[in-house]
């Protein structure tokens, strides 16, 4: 990186030993959202511009999110796990909460691009579709195509609900105890966003006490799943290894976008994703 004016990477350190080692460098872009890999401060520091993908994953997030709602109430994976074990199952537990789409509402909270697109996947299927934002005001919501209202409200009458929120170190969880309380019964949570919105705990107690019906789970606390995971011991959930961003697409939208932010950049235009 020695003669690098730019320099661009997917997850490969941008510490303080890198950029002590590359002095003529002025944009940093990294082909994923996080930009946990780089020295920020320093960079913020030495004027070097960040630039992250976002967006990159967006659809295989939204793809995923919806296909999970399916898995979950039509008990795909459990159907499936039963026939390799040479059982012909058609009754599971929750078979009373088995319904058509279309007669489901569903509560987006966060209706920020992934947010949005997943109303959009959802509306096909004729759901009603309920929005919470607190950064977007009721109209904006509504122009991405939810309903507004308050999360209160959002958990009170959904029968699925998505979470679409970042999450920092040391915030406390946007679902806990008390909002799962206020959940239908029938009614199925959805994370494929960042494992600390949901305090783990609560929602383990939830489920095994079947307060709610059921959950649908690409996050983890601790990834590895642990194999003594209280989650791995319930019969109303459906656990995937992280996999919601992770298409071939991803990774090819990843250069496509870092491409365009350069093109700008070169021709003396602001680019969107700029993070310092």
């Amino acid at each position: 990186v020695r003669e690098a004016e730019i320099l661009v990477t997917h997850v490969a350190p941008v510490n303080r030993a890198v950029l002590d080692a590359a002095p003529n460098v002025k944009i940093v872009g990294v082909l994923r959202t996080g930009t946990e890999n780089v020295n920020l401060d320093l960079c913020r520091e030495r004027g070097i511009a960040v630039y992250n993908a976002e967006g990159r994953n967006s659809t295989a997030v939204a793809d995923l999110v919806v296909a999970l709602m399916l898995c979950e109430m039509r008990n795909i994976a459990r159907a499936h796990g039963a026939l390799v074990q040479g059982k012909w199952v058609k009754m599971f537990p929750n078979i009373m909460m088995n319904r058509d789409m279309c007669r489901c509402t569903v509560g987006i909270i966060g209706v920020g691009k992934i947010g949005t697109m997943v109303a959009a996947r959802l509306k096909g299927f004729g759901c009603r579709i309920l929005g919470c934002d607190i950064f977007l005001s009721p109209e904006e919501i509504e122009k991405r195509g939810c309903e507004p209202v308050s999360k209160e409200e959002l958990l009170r009458q959904s029968d699925f609900i998505t979470i679409h929120m970042r999450h920092e170190a040391g915030q406390s969880a946007l679902i806990g105890a008390d909002e799962l309380a206020m959940m239908k019964k029938n009614a199925i949570l959805v994370n494929c966003a960042r494992a600390g919105l949901v305090d783990t705990a609560a929602l383990v107690e939830a489920l095994r006490a079947h307060r709610i019906g059921g959950a649908a789970i690409d996050v983890f606390d601790e990834e590895p799943l642990s194999p003594d995971s209280p989650l791995l011991t319930l019969d109303n959930v459906t656990l995937t290894p992280h996999i919601a961003g992770t298409t071939v697409d991803a990774f090819a939208n990843s250069v496509e976008i870092m491409l365009r932010q350069l093109s700008l950049i070169l021709a003396g235009k602001n680019a969107p994703n700029r993070v310092v």
